[in-house]
């Protein structure tokens, strides 16, 4: 029987989850089931830099000189250079090489000219589109998916339809609760917690500058250290970097740390004085680890071993804590730092699995591995049950760095939440977001925040729609700009200075401004028919034609006010439209339309059974706008449904589209906790912060399964609603335009 088509949505999922043993063993079976019998894996630990070789025929004599690598590493161009690098060590002579990967690579085509011309060595990349576009190739192909990756989308399977209550991981586990909560009570966020944090990386990612070694970074060289590091903290650095250097460059810098600037070339470095407190801080972080090494090497059932032994058992024993903080930090923080019990006995009951990884991290031999576990065993279990002060230190650090990351969203449950929480998502999209997203047209790609949150949207599987109001309200919306443009702009035009159109209230005679000085637009006319033929904007035809534009252009179901109305109550539409009335300054049509959406939220709910199909993660239907007046007069309609019907767009962004991947939160505490940063990081930790964390985790603890769900559903449906960052105001979009505009 033929398998099922492969869904590539739910395979982008994977793809972005999935760890980099499981993806090898996958990218073998797939390419050998494109490429057929000559493709010869050779991956494993002693592989010599290749993964696979191409065989030129089964009766050739012609050297092999086609290799093939396949990673999971986000820097392409670090993992080419080290495979060409490896595969000559080993006496191998490359000439082609074919790089698998699971990342998407924007322009893969320069990137395969620009490593092909830098290694002499024809580069070919095979990235995730590549993989998606290719998984129904055949049953083969298809078999390699549902073998090796699927299940990195398992946390997605109990959303199916229907009205049985589920029990969730979500209400066994604090994770989420926790999380939830703290983000309401901080829908502000702590600004000083992320700045200090922007702050630690800069300074990490400077740590080998100095000026008297000529050793520099630029400001892109800073970003590129700590993504290729932390993926997701890009997201953290990224918006704020220029502000950060500028306040580290300043007189003083930030807490007795500063950074120099060097006009010529626009670079950075670390000068002495930073350098000396940074070296001192990290020694004395340092020693904490030394202590325990120490201390452990002194333990009566370590006498019988030899001294270099001894050292590693230390570190393995470490390592093994760090291990607990990456799988269970909050149930650990909580058992440290007083918690009631170590629940379900995890220390205990993990121990041995906790220390296996460890040993095969940094063990190759299988008689040490066998000889070191009972003991390591024994180490950490008094490690956590009976430390020593140094010990107590040493975890309580982690405990802090693990609860550091957490506050940032990077807890893999977390992420799985929301990824869990947004698969089936109905959005019906306000007006004024489908004319931001027309705003964006000439601008770059990376400042296209509308569109881009669209395009994240629909490879998340979230629907969207264009509700006829909303079509009515943004054709409106372009008359009414078109009238103020010939009745106000063009009779003096010759007059107006740059200065004063971006002035006008008008974003869409803005952003036709900024067109036409970047040469992307002509005239008016030739604008505005960028989205819609000019002389058939006020005709039947033409709102077809513009109904056509936005559906396809941005990935939209369109839904009819018909439609709309049989999920609603006549009385109700009209009663909040006469509420709506007043605040739209008498105009009956656009209440009518804002009555009918916010009915039609309501009705869909009811419609689709959505409070007893997703019991934890909250309604599903909701109109996606910025929006904020008309809340003033649904005071009622609130509260007889009992839950709101906005969503801000900020909470897509902040809490999904920004969010780190599962597999780059993994892979980034393999990078943390091992290392001093690993044990300095908690220290940029509010004591304040790391407390009431802990205090929602003691709450939590308390509460019964049904009273976690129904306030985790609680939460989750405020932070939709209400979680919004003031920084960011809710003219972002014109600003950036603007400064396009002005630069």
């Amino acid at each position: 029987m033929a398998l099922e088509e492969i869904n590539t949505k739910l395979a982008k999922v994977a793809l972005g989850n999935c760890e980099g043993f499981p993806f090898e063993e996958f990218a073998n079976d797939f390419i050998a089931a494109i490429e057929g019998a000559d493709f010869i894996p050779v991956g494993g630990t002693s592989d010599g830099g290749a993964d696979g070789v191409h065989e030129q025929g089964l009766y050739s004599i012609d050297k092999k000189d086609v290799f093939y690598q396949i990673s999971i590493e986000q820097n392409h161009r670090s993992k080419v250079k080290k495979t060409i690098d490896r595969l000559i060590e080993f006496g191998r002579t490359p000439k082609r090489l074919i790089y698998v990967t699971s990342q998407t690579i924007g322009t893969y085509d320069r990137e395969e000219e620009h490593l092909t011309d830098k290694h002499d060595v024809f580069v070919r990349i095979r990235d995730g589109k590549w993989i998606l576009a290719n998984l129904n190739h055949s049953e083969a192909t298809k078999k390699a998916y549902y073998t090796h990756l699927e299940r990195y989308t398992d946390f997605l399977k109990d959303l199916e339809k229907g009205n049985k209550i589920r029990t969730s991981a979500n209400v066994s586990h604090p994770s989420v609760y926790v999380f939830l909560q703290q983000q309401v009570e901080n829908r502000e966020k702590d600004k000083h917690l992320t700045k200090t944090v922007a702050d630690s990386l800069i300074l990490w990612a400077l740590n080998d500058t100095d000026p008297d070694q000529d050793r520099f970074m630029t400001q892109t060289e800073i970003l590129e250290s700590i993504k290729s590091n932390i993926p997701w903290a890009k997201n953290i650095v990224g918006g704020i970097l220029t502000s950060r250097l500028k306040e580290l460059v300043s007189k003083g810098g930030v807490g007795g740390k500063k950074v120099n600037y060097h006009k010529k070339g626009g670079r950075y470095c670390l000068p002495f004085e930073t350098r000396v407190i940074i070296a001192d801080e990290k020694s004395n972080d340092e020693s904490v680890q030394i202590d325990v090494v120490n201390e452990i090497c002194t333990f009566d059932i370590l006498n019988e071993i030899e001294p270099d032994e001894k050292i590693l058992i230390a570190n393995i024993s470490i390592r093994t804590a760090q291990l607990f903080f990456e799988k269970e930090g909050l149930n650990c923080s909580y058992f440290l730092n007083g918690g009631n019990s170590d629940k379900g006995g995890l220390i205990e009951n993990t121990v041995y699995d906790r220390v296996s990884e460890a040993l095969d991290e940094l063990v190759d031999l299988a008689n040490k591995k066998e000889k070191f576990n009972s003991l390591i065993c024994e180490i950490v279990r008094n490690m956590f049950y009976q430390s020593s002060e140094s010990q107590r230190i040493l975890l309580t650090k982690f405990s802090r760095t693990y609860i550091l990351l957490f506050t940032l969203q990077a807890e893999p449950r977390v992420v799985e939440y929301f990824q869990k929480a947004t698969a089936n998502f109905r959005l019906l999209v306000g007006s004024d977001l489908i004319i931001r997203a027309m705003s964006e047209r000439f601008l770059s790609e990376e400042n296209q925040m509308t569109r881009n949150l669209f395009k994240i949207a629909n490879s998340a599987g979230i629907s969207l729609y264009l509700t006829e109001p909303a079509l009515d309200g943004v054709l409106k919306h372009i008359i009414v700009t078109d009238n103020e443009y010939k009745n106000h702009i063009q009779p003096r035009e010759a007059y107006l200075t740059v200065d004063l159109i971006r002035e006008s209230s008008q974003i869409l005679i803005r952003t036709y401004y900024h067109a036409k000085l970047e040469g992307y637009a002509k005239s008016w006319s030739s604008f505005i028919s960028e989205f819609i033929t000019y002389n058939q904007l006020h005709n039947a035809p033409g709102r077809e034609e513009f109904k056509t534009y936005i559906t396809q252009q941005f990935g939209m179901e369109y839904i009819s006010s018909e439609e709309l109305c049989s999920q609603t109550s006549a009385n109700d539409v009209s009663t909040l439209s006469n509420d709506i009335l007043e605040l739209k300054q008498g105009n009956q049509s656009l209440a009518d339309a804002v009555s009918l959406t916010i009915n039609a939220v309501y009705g869909q709910r009811r419609a689709n059974k959505e409070f007893s199909t997703f019991p934890e993660y909250g309604y599903q239907t909701w109109w996606l706008t910025q929006e904020s007046r008309v809340q003033k007069h649904t005071v009622d309609i609130v509260k007889k449904n009992g839950a709101k019907f906005i969503m801000r767009p900020e909470f897509l962004l902040n809490f999904f589209s920004l969010s780190p991947s599962v597999r780059d939160i993994r892979e980034s505490y393999k990078t943390i906790f091992p290392t001093v940063m690993g044990i300095q990081m908690g220290n940029r930790l509010p004591d304040k912060l790391f407390h009431k964390v802990l205090e929602q985790v003691d709450v939590w603890n308390g509460l019964e399964d049904g009273r976690v769900a129904a306030k985790t559903r609680m939460l989750c449906d405020r932070l939709k609603a209400e979680h919004y960052d003031e920084s960011a105001n809710s003219n972002a979009i014109d600003q950036v335009l603007q400064e396009i505009e002005s630069a």
